[in-house]
């Protein structure tokens, strides 16, 4: 371990506080930072969407020399929805009138408020390494820092292509028939295209999530450092202890305020539970973990009598040691899911769409079963119900998949060495 006055100086921007038991936005940047504090000083900054910083846990403090907030915008609450609508009623009438391409995104980080932001001219006037951007929403704070004459290694992090994912989500509501929300998604997807062709050129190096995103950036940016860093999941020192649930007990993961989360769901009660229902001789139910919205799609599945909605819970690892299986009908959206890790990790069989499994380095059959068909993903389960030897023996390939390609560990061997080539050479 080098000491602390000997150790490089790092500027980790990041959109919400660093957490091992958050959303897949906090985990990833938690354990980047962890691996990352070996070798470098970490000056956190946490640029929200909230006037006050929200609590910072005491496992992520350890890593960090220092932690500060700001607000990404000049507007919140009722002012913000009025800045928003004006904003984005502006960008569309210079669109249509002025045939230009759409240039706003609601969660865009305010380049021009943030020029007078009194932490990041303190920022710019500190001597940092590096300065690592974790997603492209956040480049506006770059380019500040940049104006405002910090020079430095600049990296960024792009767990989600925002471009492809935005197109993604707007296929899920044009198929869904909400015209409304899979137009502003498909001007978003434009937005964000446009943002990642002006601003990848001026990053040193670039991180993606998986081998496919970093072959879509690299046809895009061949002239560009970029390497794939897996999302990566803890594994636990213990063997799953798991007992066999007199109703089968499936378990889905995720925030629901994410649309495709909320798809997935919506997909699973419409068109694979009725299969279930007719076919299944075992009694099973489905628990969902995850933030509950209040919308109107949710109030619909909460009827849903083999549906259970435990909300957020303090343990996830006993609801993983507790599932039967886990379920992940996706049908759009970007990166790699973190849920389906969680479960490898947990030894917990898995049936998921492609597009839930894509950017994992998976094997249909072998590691799990993934099924777009809705009568063949609902034969999946059944089988899993049926057989609990075929359960145990894709679990444990899983399980040695996520020990070997997506434990902590990888940041080390991936990025680490990469991180500080990369960075040496630049200042040659």
């Amino acid at each position: 371990m080098v000491s602390n006055s000997m150790k490089r100086r790092l500027l980790f921007i990041s959109p919400i506080i660093p957490s091992p038991d958050g959303p897949g936005l906090a985990m990833r940047p938690f354990y980047q930072i962890i691996n990352l504090s070996r070798i470098y000083s970490i000056h956190l900054l946490v640029a929200g969407t909230t006037s006050e910083c929200p609590v910072v846990g005491d496992n992520i403090k350890k890593y960090c020399d220092e932690i500060d907030y700001i607000c990404c915008f000049r507007y919140l609450g009722w002012k913000y929805s009025l800045w928003f609508r004006y904003r984005f009623l502006s960008d569309r009438f210079k669109q249509i009138n002025e045939g230009t391409r759409p240039g706003f995104a609601a969660d865009l980080a305010d380049r021009n408020y943030l020029m007078h932001n009194d932490i990041l001219k303190m920022k710019a006037k500190m001597n940092f390494d590096r300065v690592h951007v974790f997603r492209l929403y956040l480049t506006p704070i770059a380019e500040v820092l940049k104006n405002l004459g910090l020079e430095s290694f600049y990296s960024i992090n792009i767990d989600d292509i925002e471009s492809e994912t935005r197109r993604s989500i707007s296929g899920l509501y044009s198929r869904n028939r909400n015209f409304i929300k899979a137009s502003k998604f498909n001007n978003e997807s434009k937005v964000f295209f446009d943002i990642e062709t002006k601003s990848i050129p001026g990053y040193d190096q670039i991180f993606t999530c998986s081998y496919r995103d970093r072959d879509i950036l690299q046809n895009r940016f061949p002239d560009k450092v970029i390497t794939a860093l897996p999302n990566v999941v803890p594994i636990p020192g213990k063997a799953r202890n798991h007992r066999a649930n007199k109703t089968f007990t499936m378990l889905f993961v995720g925030n629901l305020n994410y649309y495709p989360n909320t798809d997935a769901l919506l997909f699973f009660a419409d068109q694979i539970a009725p299969i279930l229902r007719q076919n299944c001789k075992r009694q099973w139910h489905l628990r969902v973990i995850g933030a509950l919205p209040e919308k109107t799609g949710i109030k619909e599945l909460k009827k849903i009598p083999e549906m259970e909605f435990a909300g957020r819970v303090k343990d996830l690892f006993s609801e993983y040691d507790a599932a039967d299986i886990v379920v992940a009908p996706i049908r759009g959206g970007g990166g790699t899911r973190i849920k389906i890790l969680e479960a490898f990790a947990h030894g917990v069989p898995v049936v998921s769409t492609s597009k839930g499994a894509e950017g994992l380095d998976v094997e249909n059959g072998v590691h799990l079963f993934i099924e777009d068909d809705v009568r063949l993903f609902a034969e999946a389960c059944i089988r899993l119900m049926t057989d609990s030897t075929l359960g145990d023996k894709l679990s444990c390939r899983a399980l040695c998949l996520a020990d070997s390609k997506y434990s902590p560990d990888i940041i080390n061997r991936v990025w680490v060495d990469q991180f500080s080539g990369a960075e040496s050479a630049a200042f040659i």
